[in-house]
Order: structure tokens, then C-alpha cells, then sequence
């Protein structure tokens, strides 16, 4: 097996802000809004969660050194991090990608942005850091799957450690040991279950949390010259062992330092899980073609295994959060209402008609619609009426993948609805203006990102 350790600590050491294609730099910057957008989405819909978290985290005490979105608290920065990732995961908003099965911003971008907060860095260096927790992140997790989710393991928490600390280590100015020797300490406390998909998903930001805070305290026990595990991946007792039965090495060199994964990537543009998006767009697009009084008899999804397993097991929401992560609700209640949004979170909303809809949706496996290779992740819906008639729609790859990427005015549509009632339009305006022009601060400490 490859050193893949030492491959990823290299990389990250050596890497270098003008080594980013000018794509890459801007891309980066569309993730950092498109971070706030889900971040303040997740404090309007999970605020018992937060709520709670927050006590326990306040509680806490320690030192006043960085404050955390929508927040003027100032806490160790390690706690910090932990609020702002699950605020960032909290609406199921947040950026993923498709090979790494997970979400990436939530944790690499909470992790960074705070930690820099405590260093004398810059914009070029802000955007560099993240980058390399972008790159560790999803390679190591695409390099164990699927194997590490069908152990009921979540790569958000657990390859997100090792990326935040990856991460830290970097804007911290580490060398390749110090690197290497972060990535190792976090890989030994990664953690999550996936389980939060299907019960008690209030609690998923749980994951993103720990996994940015493990990254900087790792990296700041490292700096005290401290030495960990060898072969942290490798190793038969390392992590990759211990999180799937095969490791495709491919996704740890393939176009390393060529390719910058945060450019294969997603969005999303609804409150969901990853896997139900693709049912949302076939039935908005059934929905405008549907006659008027149209009698629904039954709706066929043929869709891949995984988003079965996944997003499949609930049909109808017993709590709101449970909404996130049914293909049966998010496709009944799109194909209905005509749009999927912050709104359908709320299940008290649901009517007869919409139960009705939802109980004669039958989800059939079909592995066509899953191509790892070839980027897709797609379902085919097809509509019949009581007249005999039939509506299909096929999409195989969803809106806000790389292959059909949001524009910046899709982000700055993203960021009004999702802060709407927390932010002003100025506000909104000078976020927005902080992100664009991010690479031209000296220091984070000189521009406001929360633009509160």
C-alpha cells in the first residue's frame, strides 16, 4: 500500500497559494459563501440543538479568543470551531462531494476560519489552507468508499478530522512532519456514525463539530513538539483498516496537486440529504407539465442503492428532521407545492393529500442510476395519473455538482433566503464583498466575514 500519509503531508507542506489556478481561488471563495448561507440556515432550523450545544459550550469557559458566526461570544478556539460547524451542517445545506460520500465546508471551512482568528495570516493563506483540507478530505474519505459507510461510519467526522487537522497544521505555517504528525493525532480521534441519517438527525452537525475541533487542538498539541503513530492511514491498525475492507489508493494520488477537488464538488440549493435531490428536481419539472387537476395514482422512483439505504427508510416525518432525509416527503411535497425549501422543513404542513402522494411512492433499486465513475447519482421518476397517463423525468446528475455548477448569483439567491431574518440586506451586501475580495486582506483580523 501506498505511504499515503506522507504523499498528503508532502502536498500540504509544499503547497502554495500561487500554486491554485485562479478557478480554483474563486471557486474556493463561492464554497465560503455558500458556507454562511448554510451556516445560517442551520441556526434557523435547528435551534433546540443549538440551543443546547451552545449552553454546554458557553458553560465551558476557557479563553475569550475567537468568536463564531452570528455570535459576539469569544471562546477557545477549538469550541468556537465546534459552534460554527454545527450551525454550517444544521440545514443540511452545506457543500458535499459525491466520491467522498460526505460534506467538506462544514467542518474544513469552520476550522480554518476560525483558527485564523488567533494567527497572523492572510486572505491567500486563508484560502490555501482550506484548500488542503479540500484535497485530504476528499481523498482520504473517496479512497474507503463505500466500504466505510456500509460499516455505518459517517467520512464527514471521521476523514473530516483528519482533513481539519491537515488543514490547521497548514495555516498554522507546520512543516511536512508537523503535518504529517496532525493528520496522525486527529486520525487516531476520528469518530461519527452515520446512523444520525436516520434517527436523532438534529444531532448529525455533531460529526462536522468534533472533526473541526479535533483538527486544531491537534495541531496545537503538535506544535509543542509532540510526535504520534506512523503510517496513521496505512497501518493494519490505522484508519483506513479500520474503516472500509478496500482502499482504492487512486484517490489519494490521482492528479494530486493538478486537480483541486473543491472544483469537483457540490451545492445544494434544497435542505436535504444529497440523495433525495435528484427526485426533487424530476418532480419540479413533472410538476409544470402535470394538467390541472391531475389525479395522482402512483409514483415509481428508480433510484441507486445507497440513497435507498440512506434517505429511503423514512416516508413519512415523525419530526421535522426526519424531512431532510426522506426521498419519499421531499419528492411528494416538491411535486405538489412546486418548490422544495426552508419551509417544507416544517412537517406540520403536511395535508391528506400530501400523505396520500407519499404512500403510493414506491422507491425500486436500480444501479443504472449510480455511475462513481462517470459522476452519477441520479433517480428516474415517473408519474402515473388516474387516466392512465404517464409523467417521467430523469436526472443523473443534481443541481450544484461541478457539472452544473450555481453561479454567484445563485449563491447570493442562496444567501438572501437562507438569511432572511438574521441579516440584513447590507449585512448580506458586505458578507458578500468581504468574500469576494478575500485574497487582498492582509490579515482576517482586519475584514469582518460575518458582516454583522
Amino acid at each position: 500500500m501506498i505511504h499515503a500519509t506522507k504523499i498528503l503531508s508532502e502536498f500540504a507542506y509544499k503547497l502554495k497559494y500561487e500554486d491554485l489556478p485562479s478557478e480554483v481561488t474563486q471557486t474556493t471563495k463561492k464554497y465560503i459563501a455558500d458556507y454562511y448561507a448554510a451556516a445560517f440556515a442551520g441556526i434557523k432550523v435547528n435551534r433546540q440543538f443549538n440551543d443546547a450545544v451552545g449552553e454546554v459550550i458557553l458553560d465551558m469557559g476557557g479563553k475569550a479568543e475567537c468568536d463564531f458566526i452570528f455570535s459576539s461570544e469569544r471562546i477557545p478556539a477549538p469550541n468556537a470551531a465546534f459552534m460554527s460547524a454545527c450551525y454550517a451542517h444544521g440545514a443540511d445545506m452545506d457543500d458535499g462531494n459525491r466520491k467522498a460520500m460526505g460534506h467538506v465546508g462544514a467542518h474544513v471551512i469552520s476550522a480554518v476560519l476560525t483558527l485564523a482568528q488567533t494567527l497572523p495570516v492572510s486572505g491567500k493563506d486563508i484560502i490555501t489552507a482550506i484548500n488542503v483540507g479540500y484535497e485530504v478530505y476528499n481523498r482520504v474519505a473517496a479512497a474507503v468508499q463505500p466500504g466505510l459507510v456500509h460499516r455505518g461510519f459517517h467520512s464527514t467526522g471521521t476523514a473530516g478530522a483528519i482533513a481539519c487537522g491537515a488543514a490547521s497544521a497548514k495555516l498554522m505555517g507546520m512543516d511536512e512532519e508537523g503535518i504529517y504528525n496532525t493528520m496522525a493525532l486527529s486520525a487516531i480521534q476520528a469518530s461519527g456514525l452515520i446512523i444520525i441519517a436516520e434517527s436523532g438527525q438534529c444531532c448529525k452537525p455533531i460529526n462536522p463539530a468534533n472533526a473541526a475541533k479535533t483538527g486544531i487542538i491537534s495541531a496545537r498539541i503538535i506544535a509543542k513538539g509532540i510526535k504520534s503513530s506512523i503510517y496513521p492511514l496505512e497501518s493494519k491498525k490505522g484508519f483506513f483498516h479500520a474503516m472500509s475492507d478496500e482502499v482504492d489508493e487512486e484517490m489519494i494520488t490521482q492528479g494530486l496537486g493538478e486537480v483541486f477537488t473543491v472544483c469537483e464538488s457540490y451545492m445544494k440549493p434544497y435542505p436535504s440529504c444529497r440523495h433525495t435531490h435528484c427526485g426533487i428536481e424530476c418532480a419540479l419539472d413533472i410538476r409544470q407539465r402535470l394538467p390541472e387537476k391531475a389525479v395522482i395514482k402512483e409514483v415509481r422512483v428508480y433510484i441507486y442503492k445507497n440513497a435507498i439505504d440512506i434517505a429511503g427508510q423514512i416516508k413519512v416525518p415523525q419530526v421535522s428532521d426526519d424531512a431532510k432525509f426522506s426521498v419519499h416527503y421531499s419528492l411528494a411535497a416538491a411535486l405538489l407545492r412546486g418548490h422544495f425549501n426552508l419551509s417544507d422543513l416544517d412537517i406540520s404542513h403536511m395535508d391528506d393529500e400530501l400523505l396520500r402522494i407519499i404512500s403510493c411512492t414506491r422507491l425500486i433499486d436500480d444501479p443504472s442510476m449510480e455511475n462513481r465513475d462517470e459522476g452519477i447519482r441520479g433517480c428516474r421518476v415517473v408519474v402515473l395519473l388516474g387516466d392512465g397517463s404517464e409523467y417521467e423525468k430523469t436526472v443523473l446528475i443534481p443541481l450544484g455538482d461541478a457539472a452544473k455548477p450555481l453561479s454567484w448569483q445563485d449563491i447570493r439567491e442562496k444567501l438572501h433566503g437562507c438569511s432572511e431574518g438574521l441579516l440584513s440586506e447590507n449585512q448580506q451586501d458586505r458578507l458578500m464583498e468581504n468574500i469576494l475580495s478575500l485574497e487582498k486582506a492582509e490579515s482576517i483580523k482586519t475584514i469582518n466575514l460575518y458582516g454583522v
